[in-house]
Formats: structure tokens, sequence, C-alpha cells
């Protein structure tokens, strides 16, 4: 068995093979190394030292840039997430994929590890690549529909970053862990102040995902339960929607949401814009916002807890009087990103605006 750590021989080996139109070769997994559990419950063996790492879903830069080791992707999903370049600017020299890479780009570029989500890459490709001796590992909650109580979802989300740390080792998994701690003190903390709202009382909000008005995220979604955290009557609970999707008009305006927010850097426009929306209570009461985004979009990355936070101050300002959203946003990107925020950044970064003053999302996603 050739060993895990000397990929410029045995992975040039394989490549001359692969690229030369030769079947590659059986190679089992290594039996040296470690034994991780993914999102999908599968056991996988991964090198000692993980260095180079492919992101082939879109949560995976962003909690590598949270665990200080961005350095070690070298091919990434392509996103247009505001914030990114400007607090890393040398995320530049990562790969962009626009679409599932090939294999032997994966080879070439002698990856570790790949994260990839459910379903993509396709499973053949998933077995080509264990077959040549490179782990994927599914890095996102696997059955989101089945979590059925905040508990299970806040336990989702930190065994999700918990697992790069796994697989980064000792220095980063206390990193993880500390944001664990950070996570589940802000849950309690919100929770505990609204929790008590009776039904009747809760606020109607609806969450536009874009591209459409219409289009929004179902029960399954992050959106859905930091806004179920913080308070929120979700209009989406009215339907079966679990995934990304898209909801009638006419629903809509018949559940009348008294507050709607844009995300993903659309405009409020698909909202203001269309006299269909006009009687509703958020438009009548002027409580249509364009959210936040950051480092990723604040409905998958991390920085959930910050939309959460954003939900509560919204929603109930008097039960959030003492809350600093200001400080708070700071503090996250001083502490988790390493990155300083100035006054005119979070002034453009709270009116859902990027460093250039835009607001804009040119892919469509």
């Amino acid at each position: 068995m050739a060993p895990r750590h000397c990929p410029d021989l045995w992975r040039g080996l394989i490549l001359v093979l692969f690229l030369g139109g030769c079947d590659a070769p059986q190679r089992p997994l290594p039996t040296e190394g470690r034994r991780v559990v993914d999102m999908a419950g599968q056991e996988v063996r991964i090198p000692e030292k993980v260095e180079r790492i492919g992101c082939l879903e879109v949560l995976c830069y962003e909690k590598l840039f949270l665990l200080g080791a961005s350095d070690r992707i070298v091919m990434m999903i392509r996103t247009n997430a505001p914030w990114m370049r400007q607090t890393n600017p040398a995320v530049e020299g990562i790969q962009q994929l626009a679409s599932d890479p090939p294999v032997e780009e994966l080879l070439r570029q002698q990856v570790d590890v790949v994260f990839r989500t459910y379903g993509y890459p396709e499973a053949g490709k998933v077995e080509k690549l264990a077959r040549l001796g490179i782990p994927v590992l599914v890095s996102q909650t696997m059955n989101q529909d089945r979590i059925d109580s905040i508990e299970a979802f806040v336990a989702s989300r930190n065994r999700m970053l918990l697992l790069f740390g796994e697989v980064l080792g000792p220095g980063y998994l206390a990193r993880a862990q500390e944001w664990v701690t950070y996570h589940e003190h802000m849950v309690a903390l919100v929770r505990a102040r609204t929790k008590d709202i009776p039904p009747e009382a809760r606020v109607r909000l609806y969450h536009v995902r874009g591209p459409a008005a219409t289009h929004t995220q179902g029960r399954a979604s992050h959106t859905y339960w930091y806004g179920i955290i913080a308070g929120a009557d979700m209009v989406v609970d009215r339907t079966p929607l679990a995934g990304k999707g898209e909801l009638s008009l006419e629903a809509l305006l018949h559940w009348d949401p008294q507050v709607i927010n844009v995300g993903r850097q659309y405009s409020s426009g698909l909202i203001l814009d269309d006299p269909r929306w006009s009687k509703v209570s958020a438009v009548r009461q002027g409580r249509v916002r364009e959210l936040p985004e950051g480092v990723f979009y604040w409905d998958g990355s991390t920085e959930g807890v910050l939309l959460m936070l954003y939900l509560a101050k919204e929603l109930y300002p008097e039960r959030f009087r003492d809350l600093d959203l200001r400080r708070e946003i700071r503090d996250y990107y001083r502490r988790f990103y390493r990155y300083p925020l100035s006054d005119q950044e979070l002034d453009l970064m709270l009116a859902g605006r990027g460093p250039d003053g835009q607001r804009r999302n040119d892919m469509h996603n």
C-alpha cells in the first residue's frame, strides 16, 4: 500500500493513467489516518494532516474562513456574497468553480479532502473520487425537513461547523467549539425573551429569497428556524414547503405579512414596485427591509446567528432595547473572522449593501 502522503508520486501516476484514457487503478482509501463521521452519518477515513481542500458546496468557504483555514482551499464553488472579498482579498487566489469540477482537476490539485452537499457532485463522480483515494464528506445537514424542534436545529448547525474542525485538527476544533458556545448562548438569550409571546401576538414575517418576490425558503431552512427563535409567525408555516420554492401570490396577499425581508442581495423593489403588494401590512407600515449579507448570505452561513439577532431587534424592539446590533456584528467579525469592521462598513452592511455601496445579485441564485 502506498503511503497516503506521498501525493506527488502516487497521484501523479494516477493522473497520467486517468488523463491518458486508461481506467484509474482501483485503490482503496488508505488504512492509516483518522476517521470522522460526516453529516450523512458516513464514517470516512481522512489523512492525519489535511492541507489541500476542495469546497464543492457553497457553505464550505465561510466556515473554513471562520476557522482560519481558508488558505487551505484550492478550489471552491463560485459565489458573489458581498463581503467575502473585502474581508479576505486572498480569496481571489482560490480557483472559482462555476460548475461541478472534473475529477482530473481534483487529482491535479492534489486535494486531500472534498466537502460536498447531498446529491452534488453526482454519485458516480463521488465513487470515482473515493476509488482514487480522495475522501469525500457530506458537510451540510441531511434530511433537514426532519428537524422538528429548535433544539434539533441548533444541534445540526453546531455539528456542521464541528465537522470542519474535526477534519482540520484539534486547534481548529477548539475554534469551532468557541463558536458553538457563542451560538448556544445567543439562542438562549433570544429565546428567553420571545418564548412567552402568544401565537396571536407574534409578528407575521415573510422572507423573500429571490430572484422573484414569491420565491422563499421553507420550514427546513435557516431563515425559518432563526425566525421562530426570534418570535416570528413565519407565514411559510401555512404551507408544506420544506426547502426553497415558490408560493402563490394570492396566498401571500391573503396571509398579509406584517414584515417582509428581502435576502440574497435582491432589491426591495421586488415588493415595493409591484402594485399587487400595496395593501399588504408590511408595505403600508413601511416594514419591507433589504437584509444585510456578509462573508456568505445570512440565510446559510454561521452568520445566521446575526440574522437571528437582527430579526429579534426588528420584530420586537421593545423586548430587545439593550441589544446593540452594531456592536454584536462588529464583535462577531473581529472575534470569528479576525476582521475589524469600520463604522462606514457597518453602515453599509446594515443597509443591506456591499463594500461598494451597491446591492445586487448577478448570479440569480
